[in-house]
């Protein structure tokens, strides 16, 4: 058994073993496999040499003490900075401070910065000298936000000396103001309320149910009593009774009327005032206390917020509280500028009609009424139809951008506009380029003189102008006889086709061309400006060049020839000695007939001519059959082209 076990195995392990040798041999043989190379990190601190100072401090936060900059920071990032494993920066903090995320969520009132998602405004996140990692200490760490004046008065509250937070809680709390405690126990903590001291300087009343904040400041005041800095005058004398029911009495806190009848019993004036056209809907209904203080307030006139915040809490959309440009009022003074906040008899409770309101600090601006023309709204001291009296997005506080705040009334003007040329200034809708908002000694509302407004962009043009050769309609400056000031379909704004503008004046020329046989193909088409400037120039009859240079400017072909034989009219550059510049009865716009006009030059009967022609020269018929009129390569202006005989001077062959 044994026998048959062994050679049993061994057949297993003769059959395995080449199989384990072929595989050992194909593994061997495969590609080795490469193992990916990474760059070994490199610390943050070894470029972020500067970071190593802050380490020093007194308070270093965890992570920068271990150096673990990833515990906040990405190593990579789409940004070379401050790229952070989140982008919220309260929610990076609260990933470690988990006991401060849980305790703001159940908290009722978080302190602004926190509740905007920041934390970096008060602490150093990497180190600093002061605990808690804030970047500086008491009061001072407070004032980076928080205005110093309410705090610095004369007379200041102790705790406001030991800090701020002797009183308020710096991330949060339940009580208003981020309050440590409720204010009645806040104060309790240090004011005995059943003190006789206390008990007699409130005149025996039982304030101690009510908030003390009503009457006093809890930061600082410009009083000993601490009171606020406007006082309702019953309290400044501590005559409670004037509103209250006596000390004694059951409710002593009570008022001895409700509503207005109280305030009135005292300002009994004001009522009168108060019956007006337009009344507050709060004077209206005798809400006082919406506006006012009882007691005292910060604000004059014990009104409970200051200047814009006052109305804004219920007029919240006006004025706007985000847009760039306020009414200079609205920041400096407030609403009360222009509104009287009880009654008044014009619309919105204005302290004066509406026009005659801005005219109190636009005073410049209402000389100009004294001007010739008046912008119809400036007259009707509309202004409010152009601007918003609060403030806008707009320069000059439009209510509407300035490129269409005219068209908001000259809609004809804007529907006038959409044609093939449109001048600049109205192509941007820069009206005010022209013309004035308010008022101008020049009709159009225009800014200047019609005689000068236009050169004052366009005063290049004067260069190349001489008086003797200047369009008389530009020497006295009168554009809008030819052109629109605003949009036209003709090129350059003109108001006819150019042909028939011209022809308007030059009615001889107009006549003229009715029934002639040939015309100057510029005249023909219109084009009077290919040849003539139509402001002016330095050459007679405002041509652009001289004749010479401006015909061959399009008859070019004429001078082709390179070792031309040129005729002398035309190479003195006169080629009107032959030719007219607008229109003829003869072919070529020539000014005569062939040979006449030839003749007016060639008169003289010279031995070589008559010999060459072998006759007089009034018995020639016709110049032009054997000369180029132009240029040409051949003596004698000869056509390029001729009969035989004619070219070797063989007249008989042909001729008896």
């Amino acid at each position: 058994m044994k026998i048959l076990l062994i050679h049993a195995h061994g057949r297993v392990v003769f059959i395995l073993l080449p199989l384990i040798l072929i595989a050992a041999f194909i593994v061997s043989c495969a590609p080795e496999k490469k193992v990916r190379k990474r760059f070994e990190p490199k610390a943050c601190i070894e470029c972020h040499e500067e970071k190593l100072k802050e380490l020093q401090l007194n308070f270093v936060h965890a992570p920068a003490a271990e150096k673990d900059c990833e515990a906040c920071h990405l190593r990579h990032g789409k940004l070379a900075i401050k790229s952070f494993v989140e982008k919220n920066e309260r929610k990076l903090c609260y990933r470690c401070h988990t006991d401060m995320a849980e305790k703001m969520s159940n908290t009722g009132n978080v302190h602004t910065v926190i509740k905007e998602g920041l934390c970096i405004p008060c602490h150093n996140p990497h180190a600093s000298q002061n605990k808690y990692l804030q970047k500086s200490t008491g009061k001072a760490l407070c004032f980076t936000c928080h205005d110093r004046t309410p705090f610095e008065r004369t007379r200041r509250h102790k705790p406001v000396e030991e800090g701020c937070s002797a009183c308020h809680a710096p991330h949060g709390s339940d009580y208003p103001d981020n309050l440590v405690n409720s204010e009645k126990e806040l104060c309790l903590s240090c004011h005995d309320y059943k003190a006789p001291e206390f008990k007699g300087s409130h005149k025996h009343y039982p304030v101690e149910d009510k908030k003390c904040t009503g009457c006093h400041s809890p930061h600082s005041s410009t009083n000993d009593q601490l009171l606020r800095e406007s006082v309702h005058e019953p309290v400044q004398k501590l005559e409670c009774s004037a509103c209250h029911k006596p000390v004694d009495a059951s409710d002593p806190l009570a008022v001895t009327k409700s509503g207005d009848r109280l305030c009135y019993s005292c300002h009994d004036r004001e009522k009168e005032k108060y019956e007006k056209k337009f009344i507050h809907t709060l004077t209206k209904e005798g809400k006082c206390t919406t506006c006012h203080s009882p007691h005292a307030a910060d604000f004059p006139k014990i009104t409970i917020k200051g200047k814009v915040d006052l109305c804004i809490q219920c007029h919240k959309d006006s004025p706007a509280p985000y847009v760039s440009q306020i009414h200079k009022p609205v920041t400096d003074d407030g609403c009360t500028v222009c509104h009287n906040p009880h009654a008044s008899e014009f619309p919105n409770f204005l302290k004066e009609p509406d026009g005659k309101l801005c005219f109190t600090c636009h005073s410049e601006s209402e000389k100009d009424k004294n001007d010739e023309v008046i912008h119809d709204p400036f007259f009707k001291a509309e202004c409010t139809r152009c601007h918003d009296a609060h403030g806008s997005n707009n320069s000059f506080i439009l209510i509407t951008p300035s490129t269409e705040i005219c068209f908001n009334c000259h809609k004809e003007e804007r529907d006038r506009f959409y044609k093939t040329y449109i001048h600049t200034p109205a192509n941007n809708k820069q009206c005010i380029v022209c013309h004035r908002s308010h008022s101008s000694p020049y009709k159009g509302l225009l800014s200047r003189s019609a005689e000068d407004l236009c050169l004052s962009c366009h005063e290049s043009m004067l260069v190349d102008m001489d008086d003797k050769s200047t369009h008389p309609l530009f020497r006295d400056r009168d554009c809008m006889a030819c052109h629109d000031s605003h949009a036209e379909d003709n090129r350059g704004f003109t108001k006819k086709p150019v042909k028939e503008m011209c022809l308007d004046c030059h009615t001889y020329m107009k006549n003229a061309l009715g029934n002639i046989s040939f015309k100057h193909a510029p005249v023909a088409e219109g084009e009077c400006t290919a040849c003539h400037n139509p402001h002016g120039s330095k050459l007679d009859y405002q041509l652009l060049s001289r004749p010479n240079d401006l015909c061959l400017s399009c008859h070019e072909r004429i001078i082709t020839t390179k070792d031309r034989k040129g005729h002398i009219a035309m190479e003195s550059g006169s080629c009107l000695s032959c030719h007219t510049s607008h229109y003829s009865e003869l072919k070529g716009l020539m000014v005569g007939k062939d040979p006449a006009l030839c003749i007016q030059c060639h008169s003289d009967d010279t031995e070589r001519l008559t010999s060459v022609h072998r006759k007089q020269i009034n018995e020639i018929s016709k110049c032009m059959s054997c000369h180029e009129h132009h240029v040409t390569e051949k003596s004698g202006m000869l056509k390029h082209i001729g009969h035989d005989p004619f070219t070797h001077g063989n007249c008989e062959a042909c001729h008896e």
